[in-house]
């Protein structure tokens, strides 16, 4: 299956389901990605730049969820 095949597939499916997905997939990708320290800095920075403001806004309500102040 093809990547943008996958990605209309997530997004056709009810925020429940995705929340599934995302339970079942990212476990094993953080552990995968914390082992290289290079993978990891560049995964915040495909977020950075793909997401933007959506991800800064993200990081910030959960650092607020989790009593930490914001990286700025």
């Amino acid at each position: 299956m093809k990547v943008e095949e996958l990605v209309n597939e997530f997004l056709a499916l009810t925020e429940e389901e995705r929340m599934g997905v995302l339970r079942g997939i990212m476990p094993p990708f953080c552990r995968g990605m914390m082992a290289n320290e290079e993978k990891v800095q560049q995964m915040f920075l495909l977020f950075m730049v793909d997401c933007g403001q959506e991800m800064e806004s993200m990081l910030a309500a959960m650092s607020k969820t989790f009593g930490q102040k914001t990286c700025k």
